[in-house]
């Protein structure tokens, strides 16, 4: 094979994979044709589900937010104590405050989770519940409204578990 041979052959495998390339980013997708039958239904469908589902979509991103903040800030703080307690410079007394701390902060985490747990099975879709210090619980129940019922029973539901007794109960659509 010659010098001119491998040149022409290397030029069209080069173009090859040019096109190739161009054709990949021009057609991302697939063929878009808008009177294709199947994707017009299909789009149809998406915007009845869109309608539908725009509702509670607001609330369910509310609790993913709450929740996802609130599951942050303990990370960090959990990840700053531990860092504390396993640091050779830290004092053994401030070694010991931080392992209570930890410790404080793991149960109430826990008894987070068991409020809204508990709460769930009794029929409520979602719960976020926040252990405010020691002098209050606030709980907020996806629910539009709550019977006095159902506050009563949660309220004996947060009693049961944190032994606090001010409870704020906040519906959330």
């Amino acid at each position: 094979m010659t010098k001119k041979q491998f040149g022409i052959i290397f030029t069209l495998m080069a173009l090859i994979v040019c096109v190739g390339v161009v054709a990949a980013r021009i057609n991302k997708t697939g063929l878009n044709d808008p009177t294709d039958f199947s994707q017009v239904i299909s789009q149809s469908n998406e915007e009845k589900e869109k309608d539908k589902d725009e509702e509670t979509l607001g609330s369910q991103e509310y609790f993913y937010a709450i929740r996802s903040e609130k599951d942050t800030k303990d990370s960090v703080t959990i990840q700053g104590l531990n860092e504390l307690i396993d640091n050779e410079q830290t004092s053994q007394e401030e070694k010991d405050l931080a392992a209570n701390e930890l410790r404080e902060k793991t149960m109430l985490k826990d008894k987070e989770g068991t409020v809204e747990v508990s709460i769930k099975n009794k029929g409520f879709e979602d719960v976020l519940c926040s252990i405010e210090g020691d002098s209050n619980v606030r709980v907020v129940v996806k629910a539009e409204e709550l019977t006095e019922a159902d506050t009563v029973s949660i309220q004996e539901i947060v009693e049961n578990v944190t032994g606090i007794s001010d409870v704020i109960i906040e519906p959330k659509k």
